[in-house]
């Protein structure tokens, strides 16, 4: 298999260099490239019209590609001028354009955009008017930056206020409604977005945190994994010349703190960038269950109730360098990490009746269960960019480690009409983690405006779980018991290559790859003996067109087939007695489920305003869902399954609005309906629903613009999933924010959860079961936080070539 992926890729490298087919008559055209001038990423969805010197009437008009690029072809002989803009920098003007007979190609190569800034060089204050949530027909990029409601937050804060994404109450991520969603860290799988199949995310700061990165139709280029596409959190690397530094400090009531520093140092041979963020959290988070059971004429009710206590603290670091070497060459290196720990408390009393009111049982459980991870991730990469223009070859090696160790002590006091019985037990996990990730990819920029992209990759991931547990006996000592005794490994292998071409054709852009994968996955319960091994090839198209029929409007329609793989968390077969009657295990029996995913977008912009709009539908077989078992003394078991089949419809729409220059709106709705079909008349998970939720924001700015009021509304309808319904809920934010001293000092305020109305509340039916859930954590906080800055910031661009153009702002974003 590897031999065959070799030849594949020198076969597609071949093809990048190849010429374009000859004949083509030669008309008037011009073409060339948008930077940001600082960072030198290139700019996408520039606005570029070619104006005529007569009466500026526009002659043509085109956005920038992904790659910054623009090409405008059947132009008539004429004198022109070239006028660029987009929203953020300053709008540049190209003069003295000149097409004829004798010149009829013009060729402007790179054109650099620079912030919009105010005031004098040698003192100033950036005033870049970037917006929270940049939105592309299919793409969305959140900074994290401009949005102060996130103060004092946690990665999972920030994930709550982007479009479309949800967080449920076990930290699992859904976008555009479906759960099955890539999390990577700076372009890459890492062990910090649960990669194990737990939520890390909740250890990582806001304050660490550049932007987030949402594609939801994907090109061959990345990996197929989820269905609904890829979230990309990319952490801060700081890109300012000379040395330059801010600190962040927050606290919040209910003993919330965070705070965060950054550094970075900054020539034309190197970038040294650091940033580290401590975070610490109190709260509670409690848990009401009501369940019927109905045994031929007898009805059997259990009522449980949880208040419990959540504490925890994280560390997170990010330390890297760029080396700038001749010829267009880079070499980047960076290490990231998070060391924390997670302690939760719990009271929980469970009572067992009859219709009847006659008792089958009541008892109480005090819970303990202390937690601790530590997170790694290395990166190493080497970018070549060839000699004018012509494309770029990167090298990139990632690892990632991760363990996390986590204990529980319950004691448990069972009453029954006959006896009591005292239980005393303890638990103790370990697990381990390891990702390594070797990729190289080949863009290659042909004449025509053609490109071509290829590239292998591969992916291993390691995992291993030991747990066990002992209980007291008669004499107060310690000995094995039956409640856990565990150990667990699994093993997955991914290799992969790609090939995409692409291109221009007037007012068209467009792009078809594929990709080839073979995967192994190897779960092995040791403690059983018990060997399991799923290994499939696949073959994963993707197509996209866009169409520009007028100046800031644009149609796109894309297709992708994709993939969700069981985790290593949904295959586990082992059962978790941490609450011994909602049980939770997986089931290494799971299929991939394969999805085929359409899309089909719409964006008009105008100064004032912009409008992004989509529909899609996703077709899935054999998908994975949580699911619920029920047993007859009253115990549940929380697993996963394969339903036969589903379907989802949706529309998307993403409205920004700003009336004035200091009042700034954005309102997003999503919904779908979705309809689960399966042929098991055991499981019978036929159902179908509409799911929808809307969020908004509004900021406006103050005392010339250095106060700025913010205030974030979400709400999610009630929605349908397998086995049930989730209810509805939402909640309010507000957030204020002053800058001093020309921006170098700023404080802020926020009040998460203004009305104490964010919880779940789900009910769950099957013949003969219902039950009926909720959880709520501590929500509403008040934050404070102070931030100063300090250093040269220095926005002059004396290194033009020597800079990557995909390496600048931010640590390991995409390039789409």
């Amino acid at each position: 298999m590897r031999f065959l992926l070799s030849i594949l890729f020198f076969s597609l490298t071949f093809l990048s260099f190849a010429q374009p087919p000859a004949g083509a008559a030669e008309v008037g055209s011009i073409d060339g490239k948008v930077f940001d001038s600082i960072t030198k990423t290139p700019l996408d969805y520039v606005s570029i019209r070619l104006c005529s010197v007569t009466d500026s009437s526009a002659i043509a008009a085109i956005f920038t590609d992904d790659t910054g690029g623009f090409a405008l072809y059947d132009l008539p002989s004429g004198n022109y001028f070239l006028k660029v803009e987009v929203d953020g920098y300053n709008p540049k003007i190209i003069p003295g354009i000149s097409l004829s007979r004798e010149k009829p190609l013009r060729k402007l190569g790179n054109i650099s955009l620079s912030v919009e800034q105010t005031g004098e060089l040698d003192k100033f204050v950036v005033t870049a008017d970037r917006n929270v949530l940049q939105v592309g027909i299919d793409k969305k990029v959140y900074n994290v930056g401009e949005d102060i409601s996130v103060t004092g937050g946690s990665a999972n804060d920030v994930l709550n206020n982007v479009p479309s994404i949800e967080i449920d109450q076990d930290g699992k991520i859904s976008l555009r409604g479906d759960g099955n969603v890539t999390i990577l860290i700076d372009g890459r799988p890492s062990s910090l977005s649960g990669g194990n199949g737990k939520s890390l995310l909740d250890g990582i700061s806001a304050a660490s945190i550049e932007r987030i990165e949402i594609v939801t139709n994907p090109s061959a280029k990345y990996d197929p994994d989820g269905t609904s596409g890829i979230i990309n959190i990319v952490l801060k690397k700081n890109i300012k010349r000379g040395l330059n530094g801010s600190v962040n400090l927050s606290g919040a009531t209910g003993n919330a703190y965070n705070g965060s520093v950054s550094l970075n140092m900054r020539n034309t041979r190197f970038n040294i960038f650091g940033n580290y963020a401590y975070d610490y959290k109190e709260g509670y988070r409690n848990n009401f269950n009501d369940q019927t059971q109905t045994y031929d004429d007898s009805i059997v009710y259990f009522q449980q109730k949880r208040y419990g206590e959540d504490k925890g603290e994280s560390h997170n670091l990010k330390l890297g360098m760029d080396i700038y070497l001749k010829d267009r060459n880079t070499l980047s290196w960076n290490v990231s990490g998070v060391s924390g720990y997670r302690n939760r408390y719990g009271d929980q009393t469970n009572y067992r009746f009859l219709g009847t009111d006659d008792t089958l049982g009541y008892w109480h459980r005090s819970a303990y269960d202390p937690g601790q991870n530590q997170n790694l991730d290395f990166g190493l990469n080497y970018n070549w960019e060839f000699k004018e223009e012509k494309g770029s070859i990167d090298w990139n090696a990632y690892q990632s480690l991760g363990n996390s160790a986590n204990q529980g002590y319950y004691d448990q006091y069972y009453d029954v009409p006959s006896d009591t019985i005292t239980i005393n037990q303890r638990l103790f996990s370990a697990e381990q983690n390891n990702i390594t990730t070797l990729s190289m990819d080949v863009v290659r920029i042909l004449k025509k405006n053609w490109r071509t992209e290829s590239g292998l990759k591969m992916i291993h991931r390691n995992m291993g779980v030991d747990t066990h547990s002992d209980s007291r006996d008669a004499l107060g000592g310690y000995n094995p018991d039956t409640l856990a005794f565990f150990n667990y490994e699994y093993t997955e292998r991914i290799y992969s290559a790609y090939g995409i071409l692409a291109g221009t054709y007037k007012k068209f852009k467009y792009q078809g790859g594929l990709r080839f994968e073979q995967s192994f996955q190897e779960p092995y319960l040791i403690s059983k003996d018990e060997k399991y091994k799923n290994q499939y090839f696949n073959v994963f198209p993707s197509a996209h067109v866009r169409y520009a029929p007028f100046k800031k409007g644009e149609f796109s329609i894309g297709y992708s087939k994709r993939i969700n793989r069981a985790s290593a968390d949904n295959l586990n077969p082992f059962t978790s007695y941490a609450d011994p009657y909602n049980l939770r295990r997986g089931n290494p029996a799971l299929k991939p489920e394969f999805i085929h995913s359409f899309d089909l977008g719409y964006e008009l912009t105008n100064k004032k305003w912009s409008l992004t709009a989509a529909v899609y539908q996703r077709f899935s077989n054999q998908v994975i869902q949580r699911v619920k078992v029920f047993y007859a003394d009253g115990t549940s078991a929380g697993t996963f399954a394969n339903v036969d089949n589903s379907r989802s419809t949706g529309g998307e729409l993403v409205i920004q609005v700003r009336p004035l220059p200091v009042w700034k709106n954005t309102l997003s709705v999503n919904g779908n309906y979705i309809v689960y079909t399966d042929d098991n008349a055991t499981t019978n998970f036929n159902r179908e629903g509409f799911v929808w939720g809307m969020k908004y924001s509004t900021s406006v700015e103050l005392m010339k613009k250095t106060l700025t009021l913010q205030l974030n509304g979400r709400y999610n309808a009630p929605s349908v999933t397998a086995q049930g319904r989730m209810q509805p809920r939402g909640s309010i934010d507000f957030s204020a924010d002053k800058s001093l001293a020309d921006g170098k000092w700023g404080v802020g305020m926020r009040v998460s959860d203004i009305f104490n109305t964010q919880g779940f509340s789900f009910d769950v039916s099957q013949q003969g079961i219902t039950q009926h859930s909720e959880m709520k954590g501590l929500t509403r906080r008040v934050y404070l936080s102070v931030r100063y800055k300090f250093g040269r910031t220095d926005l002059t661009d004396k290194k033009k070539t020597t800079e990557p153009a995909g390496n600048g702002g931010g640590g390991g974003g995409f390039d789409f």
